[in-house]
C-alpha cells in the first residue's frame, strides 16, 4: 500500500480548515496510507487550535509544526514553510511514495475529485510523470508557470504585466484543451494542488528569491522569452531588480534540470 504525505502551509486559514479536513477524509477512502503535515506560523485566528484538535483525533497520521517565519519577503516565508514540510516528508516519515503540496485556502477548500487523484496515484492511464498538477476552469496560477519558450516569471517584467499574464494564461489553456493525451509537459506548474513522486524529488527544496531562480535561466532563454511575447505583438523588458519570485519555480526548475518530468493534467481536482 502506498504511503502518501499531504503538505499544508497554514497562516490564518481558520475558515478553510474544516473543508480541508473533509477532503483529507475523502482521500483516506482510497487504498493508501495518508499522513497530513501542517506547518503553521504567525496565526492570529483559530488555526492553531483547530490543528491541535484535529491532531488529537488523528494522532497516528497528523503532524503539526510551528515555525518562526518573519522574513520581509512573502515568497521567502512560504518557501521556508514548504521546506519544513519537505524536511518532515524526506527525513521523518518512512517510505513515502507520493507527497502532495496543497494550498490551504479557498482554491482547495471545495470537494476534491477523488477519482482523478486515484487515477494518478495508481497510474491507470500509464502517463509518464514525476510531478503532476491539474487544470481548473480558470487556470489562475501563472506565477508558478514556465513552459515552452515562456522562461521568465510573469511578474518579472517592467511593463505590460496584465497582458503577459493574459497571454500565458491563454496559451496554457489552449494547450490543455487541445492535447490528445491527459497531460502536457512543462517546466514548472502548481495551480494549488500538485502530486510528486517522492523518490524523484528527494533532496530538492524551495526558494522564493529571484536572485536564486535567475541563476537557473540562461540569458539566451530570457531573450527567447522576450521574442515569444513579440510573436504576440507585445514588447516587454525584463525587470532584473526583482526580489521575490514564486517559490515553486525553483523547486521545479532544479528538478527539471536533473531530468524530472513535470506535467499538467487536463483533468481537474477542484
Amino acid at each position: 500500500m502506498n504511503n502518501i504525505a499531504l503538505c499544508f502551509c497554514v497562516r490564518n486559514c481558520e475558515k478553510y480548515l474544516a473543508g480541508i479536513f473533509s477532503n483529507i477524509a475523502l482521500l483516506k477512502t482510497l487504498n493508501v496510507n495518508v499522513f497530513s503535515v501542517f506547518v503553521y506560523d504567525n496565526c492570529s485566528d483559530k488555526s492553531k487550535y483547530m490543528l491541535e484538535e484535529y491532531q488529537k483525533k488523528n494522532m497516528d497520521s497528523v503532524i503539526i509544526r510551528n515555525i518562526i517565519n518573519n522574513s520581509n519577503w512573502r515568497t521567502e516565508r512560504i518557501a521556508k514553510a514548504r521546506n519544513t514540510c519537505l524536511d518532515i516528508v524526506y527525513n521523518e516519515l518512512d517510505n513515502i511514495t507520493f507527497h502532495i503540496m496543497i494550498d490551504c485556502d479557498d482554491v482547495c477548500v471545495n470537494k476534491w475529485n477523488i477519482n482523478v487523484i486515484n487515477n494518478y496515484l495508481f497510474n491507470f492511464d500509464n502517463d509518464n510523470w514525476d510531478c503532476i498538477s491539474f487544470n481548473r476552469d480558470d487556470y489562475y496560477d501563472i506565477w508558478a508557470l514556465m513552459f515552452n519558450d515562456f522562461k521568465h516569471h510573469c511578474l518579472g517584467f517592467n511593463n505590460n504585466t496584465d497582458r503577459v499574464i493574459g497571454i500565458m494564461k491563454n496559451a496554457i489553456k489552449q494547450q490543455l484543451n487541445t492535447c490528445k493525451s491527459n497531460s502536457i509537459e512543462v517546466i514548472s506548474a502548481f495551480n494549488g494542488f500538485c502530486i510528486y513522486k517522492t523518490n524523484k524529488f528527494k533532496g530538492f527544496y524551495y526558494d522564493g528569491l529571484y536572485s536564486t531562480i535567475k541563476k537557473l535561466i540562461t540569458e539566451e532563454e530570457r531573450i527567447n522569452t522576450i521574442r515569444k511575447f513579440k510573436e504576440y505583438g507585445l514588447d516587454v523588458t525584463i525587470k532584473d531588480n526583482s526580489i521575490e519570485s514564486c517559490e515553486h519555480l525553483f523547486y521545479h526548475l532544479t528538478a527539471f534540470k536533473k531530468g524530472c518530468k513535470i506535467k499538467v493534467s487536463k483533468l481537474k481536482i477542484v
